[in-house]
């Protein structure tokens, strides 16, 4: 009986052993398919989650883009400004508060574009104001710090400090990151500048109706080399190169017209014609240093907006320092115009434009220089309580002049 049971044994121990080897290698052949599949369905459901999120990302890009750009008039300092702005303490110029309380309105804007009717010559030129203007560095930091993008340089005082003054004035404007719009350091490739703002390709140019006699020394060819002057042959070539390059729109500054005048001159209203037969779709006008009215023109299917002056955004020209009649040299605007792109069409479409009256305030704590500038926002201030009532009349007289004169509910 023992031999039996032996062999028994002996027989299925090598049995059990190969049905549990067979077992083993089944699961393990089935622990490996599901993990297969189950790493198959991984990748399948991450490939379906990279689809959508291409998707999702198609599905989120912009069909239209929204900006607003501003516009000022002409930005000049005196010899009354730049003494205001003088630091004794640390022998340095600070012109940062004359811009304080409209920094808020420029910096809103997507780009904001101001005229620089000074140069920037440099110190070991001497500071001076009227009739030939060199203004310390410190008004391109004041400007940088009111948020202004777009500086433009073409006007009756580019040449004030002769060659060597504009191209000073364009390298410092350059250096602080500054477009510099109409002159030129050295002969330019183009005349235009083009700024992308959130997709909309925004074309720049200007230009001067004189020189105030200061090209004299300078061959035509020199002149041309460094300041962007009035032609209907030089528009017509610039406008023409800008367009090549396929902006979205396109504005242009015009230094023109007599000053201290309300009703922009005959010449005036031919070029800005002239303009929009050319395309321009923005016509922005400064050097008369008061307010003029604006309008639509017409060519074909095209439709520009002039605003023949925008007046002084900031200078010593003023009721104190002339006479009672140069009251409307006070008043400047920021002009605003939204801007709509609609990247399925292509088309660019100006939406609205509206504007903020300002005013430029002059106070000393003495009555006697040193004086204090500041610009305000004319609505801002009707009310306030600190102001002098005279101001306050001012101000109010300021607001309905610039209303009255720039007629854009009429346009």
């Amino acid at each position: 009986m023992k031999n039996k049971n032996t062999l028994i044994f002996t027989i299925l121990i090598p049995v059990l052993i190969v049905v549990v080897v067979i077992v083993a290698a089944y699961e393990l052949m089935n622990l490996s398919s599901d993990g297969s599949e189950e790493r198959a369905g991984q990748s399948e459901t991450s490939g379906q989650d990279n689809s959508g999120e291409e998707t999702a990302e198609e599905e989120a890009a912009p069909e239209k883009s929204n900006i607003t750009i501003s516009t000022v008039g002409d930005v000049m300092v005196h010899d009354e400004q730049y003494w205001g702005a003088y630091v004794e303490d640390t022998d340095s110029y600070d012109f940062n508060p004359v811009f304080e309380y409209v920094k808020p309105y420029l910096e809103e804007s997507d780009l904001t574009i101001a005229n620089f009717e000074t140069t920037l010559a440099g110190e070991e030129r001497g500071y001076m104001g009227y009739p030939l203007f060199n203004s310390p560095d410190a008004i391109a930091d004041a400007l940088e710090y009111a948020g202004v993008d777009s500086l433009v340089t073409s006007n009756n005082h580019s040449l004030d400090l002769g060659s060597e003054g504009v191209y000073r004035t364009v390298q410092e404007l350059g250096n602080r990151g500054f477009d510099v719009v109409g002159s030129y350091d050295s002969a330019p490739e183009s005349r235009h500048v083009i700024k992308d703002v959130d997709g909309v390709k925004v074309a720049m140019l200007a230009f001067t109706e004189h020189l105030n006699g200061m090209e004299a020394p300078y061959s035509e060819e020199e002149v041309h080399n460094m300041i962007d002057v009035i032609s209907e042959e030089h528009l017509t070539e610039s406008i023409e190169a800008a367009k090549a390059e396929n902006p979205d729109l396109l504005l242009v500054y015009m230094h023109w017209g007599p000053e201290y005048v309300e009703e922009p001159s005959d010449e005036q209203k031919y070029y800005a014609q002239f303009l929009t037969d050319l395309g321009v779709d923005i016509i922005i006008g400064s050097h008369p240093h008061v307010i003029q009215r604006t309008e639509y023109l017409e060519s074909g299917d095209h439709t520009a907006f002039v605003a023949y002056s925008l007046g002084n955004f900031v200078s010593n020209q003023r009721v104190e320092t002339i006479s009672e009649e140069f009251a409307p040299n006070e008043d400047g605007v920021i002009m605003n115009f939204d801007i709509e792109k609609d990247f399925e069409s292509g088309e660019t479409s100006i939406t609205d434009i509206n504007y903020t009256p300002t005013w430029v305030y002059r106070y000393s704590e003495t009555g006697e220089r040193p004086f204090n500038y500041e610009i305000l926002p004319v609505e801002d201030f009707l009310n306030d309580e600190n102001l002098p009532q005279n101001i306050i009349e001012r101000l109010n007289g300021s607001l309905e002049r610039t209303n009255s004169r720039l007629q854009l509910d009429e346009s």
